[in-house]
């Protein structure tokens, strides 16, 4: 297994080192809780539990579903097909996906750390009112992903008979993709889950005798070099099956790093704003912001090893026109790796720092010592930041109106107080566009 990983800098600073040695000294739960043999064979016999010949229906948001996501557009298993995702609760949606599916022969995963996300249980309680209609048992068609001992969820899932997986309790939502969260999924899907954990492990014991030469070291020295400057973080795939491997680091990374409040309970408003590309689709978007626009972004372009079959363009094709005849006997893989290496080009003479990260292969090995390393990474991004990595108060705000709406006990007064102070701000009125 091997990334190759060329960041800005050339020697990582050894003071990070010691902030490396500080996490895995005292490491966070998406180190400490890695999954044991054993607990990966409890989550294959859960997947043994579930027909071969079921869909599979994930119920879950953010961190709940966008682990899974990147782990399967990445890895293409061979049951890809079988999953569908609702990650959101645009009614249109839900409905579309009710009209497609046979619940007779659907399992639902639903999956909550909390156990009480408010759009997740809105899709549970939709989709059970829909087995009933249909003279089904839940009791055979859900498996639920939460807390293990605590939360709405695991008491429902206690009460119904379902079968149930544990988040570990210091595993929070965004770093939980090498939990049961991500893994049962990915095992329906047919992935190798114990090569994606070995991944994550071989990558962790390589930082643990990692010196200022570490790829992650010299990445994240630059990024903290050029943070006043450039503080924002552009995840630009090359590869169209690491795109959704952005989605899931956006998470990550924004909602651990965006702070109000530094660790000694001062204002700071500090963060890092991540940004999604797609090679070479956005060269013909994005670029020209990332070239000539603010000098505000650093880049991380990601892409990997992977066999084509497609050949090579006849030269009675390229003979068509002349402009064409550049390309005659190439191909498209010659010409994707030209224009990554010329977007580099560009963004390098620019002034633009970039990092090029290559996966020697896209498989379950190198795909979870990434997530691996990114995990650590942002924990170490938020140490130079000072602030607190794993909570998310500034989401609460917008949860605390949701509630109050919809008649949720407890939540009225809070609710009420948030909207109060958004309409002190006099916003302009609805202009109608005919």
């Amino acid at each position: 297994m091997s990334l190759l990983w060329s960041p800005e800098c050339e020697e990582g600073d050894a003071d990070l080192l010691d902030t490396l040695s500080a996490v895995l000294q005292q490491p966070p739960g998406f180190i400490s809780d890695l999954p044991e043999s054993s607990d990966l064979d409890l989550i294959e016999s859960v997947t043994e539990t579930i027909p071969a010949d079921h869909e599979i229906l994930l119920l879950g948001i953010g961190g709940s579903s966008l682990g899974t996501l990147a782990l399967i557009d990445a890895l293409c298993p061979e049951d890809a097909s079988r999953l569908t995702v609702l990650d959101n609760i645009d009614p249109d949606t839900l409905a579309k996906t009710l009209a497609t599916l046979d619940l007779e022969l659907t399992t639902v995963l639903v999956i909550s750390k909390s156990g009480g996300t408010a759009e997740t249980t809105a899709q549970l309680l939709w989709i059970l009112d829909a087995f009933t209609k249909a003279g089904l048992s839940s009791r055979d068609h859900v498996v639920a992903i939460t807390d293990p001992e605590k939360g709405c969820l695991r008491e429902v899932a206690q009460q119904q008979g379902w079968r149930s997986l544990p988040v570990p309790s210091a595993v929070g939502g965004r770093y939980s993709v090498l939990t049961a969260v991500g893994l049962l999924p990915a095992a329906l899907c047919g992935i190798d889950i114990r090569a994606l954990v070995n991944g994550a492990k071989s990558a962790l014991e390589n930082l643990r005798s990692a010196t200022s030469d570490h790829a992650l070291v010299r990445w994240l020295s630059g990024w903290r070099l050029l943070h006043d400057r450039c503080p924002n973080v552009v995840h630009f795939a090359y590869r169209d099956r690491m795109v959704t491997l952005g989605d899931w680091f956006a998470q990550l990374w924004a909602e651990s790093l965006g702070k109000r409040f530094d660790l000694d309970g001062n204002e700071v408003f500090r963060g890092s704003t991540p940004m999604v590309a797609r090679g070479v689709t956005d060269q013909h978007s994005l670029v020209q912001l990332f070239v000539e626009g603010p000098a505000d972004k650093q880049f991380l372009m990601l892409d990997a090893d992977l066999p084509s079959t497609l050949g090579t363009i006849s030269d009675e094709s390229a003979q068509l026109h002349e402009d064409f005849n550049y390309l005659s006997g190439k191909s498209i893989e010659e010409l994707r790796v030209a224009e990554l290496e010329g977007t580099v080009a560009a963004l390098q003479s620019a002034g633009r720092p970039v990092s090029v990260v290559r996966f020697e292969a896209l498989d379950e090995a190198h795909l979870g010592a990434w997530i691996l390393l990114m995990k650590v990474a942002t924990v170490m991004a938020a140490d130079h930041l000072k602030v607190d990595p794993f909570d998310q108060p500034g989401v609460e705000g917008g949860k605390a109106v949701a509630f109050a709406r919809m008649g949720k006990a407890g939540w009225q007064s809070r609710g009420e107080a948030i909207e109060s102070g958004a309409r002190s701000l006099k916003p302009a009125p609805a202009i109608r566009v005919d």
